[in-house]
């Protein structure tokens, strides 16, 4: 995708708040997408999302599986992080209908004292939209 593709009068993305995705979120009922370029993710990201940029989507595509209702919600560092537009976009041509886009970002999200994860994604995700099982053994084994 160029930079010339982004057409910020898309219909097709709609925004979400912090609150309804936190909200969201905490509910589970939610995908989030961190759409910061490389490096940025590992850094730090909001709870439970996965990374994908413009040059990933069609990666991304692929883990998302078939359905195509579920709900995304996307974001980048603010408002002038224009990577959480192309991604939001780049989903709804891919037929997504549920792509929101969360534009304030991981700023205002840090800026609300929430909280954010660091690591790679395969050391906080199990799969796409899904934590990982907590396993009561693993706790045992910590208090020894």
């Amino acid at each position: 995708m160029n930079a010339g593709d982004y057409d910020p009068a898309n219909k097709g993305v709609l925004p979400i708040s912090r609150h309804e995705l936190f909200d969201k979120m905490r509910k589970g009922v939610v995908m989030v997408v961190d759409a910061q370029g490389p490096g940025w993710y590992e850094r730090e990201h909001l709870p439970g999302s996965v990374r994908s940029d413009v040059e990933d989507i069609d990666d991304l595509v692929a883990r998302l599986g078939s359905d195509r209702s579920r709900e995304i919600a996307v974001y980048c560092w603010s408002e002038t992080c224009t990577a959480s537009a192309y991604v939001s976009e780049a989903l709804v041509r891919g037929g997504y209908t549920n792509v929101r886009r969360y534009a304030e970002g991981k700023r205002d999200w840090l800026e609300a004292g929430l909280a954010t994860e660091s690591g790679d994604e395969r050391a906080t995700r199990d799969a796409v939209g899904e934590p990982k099982p907590h396993n009561k053994e693993d706790d045992d084994e910590d208090d020894a």
